[in-house]
């Protein structure tokens, strides 16, 4: 389901608007992605090799109210999720609960950045010094391409 030897890894790395900025900038202006106005955030991906790549996110609004604000005004700039890329959502979700026991953050996949699908996991980690925290997990399919005959 994690396309096999063609893993890819995707870090999501919340930060302030003013930060974004400065990001994108000095790369060139990243493109944005096409992030759907529900999710009120704002993002861009840096690669980094095949399997590899940095999603640079923010809140859509100063002051918004989406995930993404929330995070940051909770926990500051920093990691906010780790993605990987999956052939089918719906199918890697369902082995999740019924396996694992993992529950979805959405009953079902929903739309995402650049048409993507996604849901997302809260999974439980120990943490070194003693105690538990939570790790976001996102998994997205990309978009199929159909062709016109």
């Amino acid at each position: 389901m994690l396309m096999g030897d063609k893993q890819i890894v995707t870090v999501g790395v919340a930060v302030r608007r003013e930060t974004f900025a400065r990001i994108r900038e000095a790369n060139g202006s990243a493109e944005l992605a096409s992030v759907p106005p529900e999710q009120e955030a704002e993002e861009f991906e840096l690669h980094f090799g095949e399997n590899g790549a940095l999603d640079v996110l923010t809140s859509r609004e100063p002051g918004g109210q989406g995930a993404i604000a929330r995070f940051l005004e909770r926990l500051g700039e920093g990691v906010q999720q780790v993605e990987f890329q999956c052939a089918d959502v719906e199918r890697a979700t369902g082995i999740l609960r019924e396996r694992l026991g993992v529950k979805a953050v959405y009953a079902a996949a929903r739309p995402g950045a650049d048409g993507t699908k996604i849901n997302f996991f809260l999974v439980p980690v120990d943490r070194p010094t003693g105690g538990t925290e939570k790790v976001l997990i996102e998994l997205y399919e990309r978009a199929k391409l159909t062709t016109q005959e």
